[in-house]
């Protein structure tokens, strides 16, 4: 008995574990894909910092690429999405 119970615990812990980080990468991919914010009457606050962050790391990306497809010199060495989005930007002048 103590064992199922300690089972069941244990699978719906897992599950919650699971569920916030699939609101997020949900939160996160809202944001890269251009959708709208996450409305904060429906949303968790798991979805909305994964907005929040892919929003931020989606501006560092766009400002890369617009630096390199116009001939700036790059600003943000350290952050991969910048420096991803400036190497795109270069390959399209």
């Amino acid at each position: 008995m103590k064992t199922s119970i300690f089972a069941v615990l244990l699978g719906l812990s897992l599950t919650a574990c699971n569920n916030d980080a699939n609101q997020y990468d949900n939160g996160y991919e809202a944001a890269w894909n251009g959708e709208e914010e996450p409305s904060s009457i429906w949303s968790t606050k798991k979805q909305m910092d994964g907005y929040q962050d892919g929003l931020d790391d989606a501006d560092m990306y766009d400002e890369g690429y617009y630096d390199g497809k116009n001939k700036h010199k790059p600003k943000y060495f350290n952050d991969s999405f910048y420096m991803d989005g400036f190497k795109d930007g270069k390959k399209q002048r």
